[in-house]
């Protein structure tokens, strides 16, 4: 026989959830991302899967801008109960897909919700619907791919700044490694068969090697820019500036900052 809990169990996410702890009366799947199923997701591409996938969840159906950067993401929905939405990667590394069938007073209600714990009162993103959702999945995948990226950012900041000062400093610049020639010219490749995901990635694996190759970090941006992708398109141009403040180019680079900046959504200023 049925629990009270279960024969009560509403629509929401909260009343659902809540009613799962309650042995006998519900199915569960979990799923935790892990680096081997990961493994071909970049963070450019993961990016995009993410903004995908979240606006896609049942807390706000309304129009919405997702913007995601290296440290976060926000929602920002244009009407309903839940205008804005904003987590920190560093504050849910790794987010679980839960799916929940339970069967009740109502018949079967299932739902999926994603959130940082692996409880179920708590969801960052919550999806209807009688079978586990493959937006949710998606979610997982590319949040914890990011979360990674987000995790070695500071590093990599500090690595920038060091290669910018040695650089400026230099009296002859250093040639671009061999490897990172090889990313370089299949960027390039990327580019004219218009694979901007690809170039963007094969920019990043050359700019790992070389952090101080300016027209990396300038080709970087104007393909990021082109794909609206304008928060971080500005912050490689101005990279870019970093290393060459003294560049023929220097004063467009800096207006096409500012013509971004207006383009930038509000939830990420």
């Amino acid at each position: 026989m049925l629990s009270k809990q279960c024969i009560k169990i509403g629509s929401t996410a909260l009343v659902l959830f809540a009613a799962l702890a309650v042995g006998g009366c519900a199915t569960t799947t979990l799923y935790r991302a892990t680096a081997e199923d990961t493994r071909d997701l970049s963070p450019s591409q993961a990016r995009k899967l993410l903004m995908k996938s979240a606006q896609t969840d049942d807390w706000c159906r309304d129009p919405r801008t997702v913007s995601v950067t290296y440290e976060k993401v926000e929602i920002s929905c244009e009407k309903g109960t839940v205008s804005k939405r904003s987590f920190l990667f560093s504050e849910a590394p790794a987010p679980v897909f839960i799916f929940k069938s339970v069967l009740g007073g109502l018949g079967e209600v299932s739902s999926t919700c994603v959130n940082a714990s692996g409880g179920g009162e708590n969801c960052m993103f919550f999806w209807g619907g009688g079978r586990p959702s493959p937006e949710a999945r998606d979610l997982v995948k590319a949040w914890y791919v990011l979360a990674r990226a987000a995790a070695a950012y500071p590093a990599q900041e500090a690595a920038f700044e060091r290669a910018a000062q040695s650089y400026r400093g230099a009296a002859v610049k250093p040639q671009l490694p061999e490897e990172a020639v090889r990313y370089k010219v299949q960027a390039e490749l990327a580019v004219q068969q218009k694979r901007f995901d690809d170039a963007v990635d094969l920019y990043d694996q050359a700019l790992g090697i070389a952090p101080w190759w300016p027209a990396g970090h300038y080709n970087r941006g104007l393909i990021l820019g082109e794909q609206q992708d304008y928060q971080g398109g500005i912050l490689a141009l101005q990279k870019y500036l970093k290393l060459e403040p003294a560049a023929s180019n220097a004063r467009a680079v800096q207006l096409k900052i500012y013509q971004w900046e207006s383009l930038v959504p509000r939830t990420t200023k």
